[in-house]
């Protein structure tokens, strides 16, 4: 029943959470997307030992489409927010279109930067 699904990982690892190049993902209670943001979302206003451990979700960047949701999304300009965060899957939800979310078990690495390819080789190579 969605137009996009999309791939989440739980993590509680404030380096990953502070770094702009991991996506973070806000979802309702049934999966679906309802902010993505760069910045770290939700804000915990109280930080208390019971939500301490209440994992972020770091999106993992891997779309699915339905035929119709991707002519639809590649029709559409970009939006505002897309513009602001540069996260193009902002300009569907801007436009009503629904994201699942769907968790997965974490991977290696995620490659933005040269500094994560760096890391990366590292987890290879830790792996052989």
């Amino acid at each position: 029943s969605c137009d996009i699904a999309t791939a989440v990982t739980a993590t509680t690892d404030d380096a990953k959470i502070d770094n702009p190049n991991c996506v973070k993902a806000v979802l309702a209670k049934d999966g679906r997307a309802l902010y993505f943001s760069r910045s770290r979302v939700p804000f915990k206003r109280e930080l208390t030992e019971e939500n301490k451990t209440v994992p972020y979700w770091h999106h993992c960047g891997i779309y699915g489409y339905r035929r119709e949701a991707l002519k639809r999304f590649v029709s559409l300009p970009a939006s505002p927010l897309e513009q602001l965060e540069k996260l193009e899957q902002l300009r569907a939800l801007e436009d009503g279109m629904t994201i699942k979310c769907v968790e997965i078990r974490p991977g290696g690495p995620a490659i933005d930067t040269a500094e994560d390819l760096k890391a990366a080789e590292k987890y290879l190579k830790e792996r052989e």
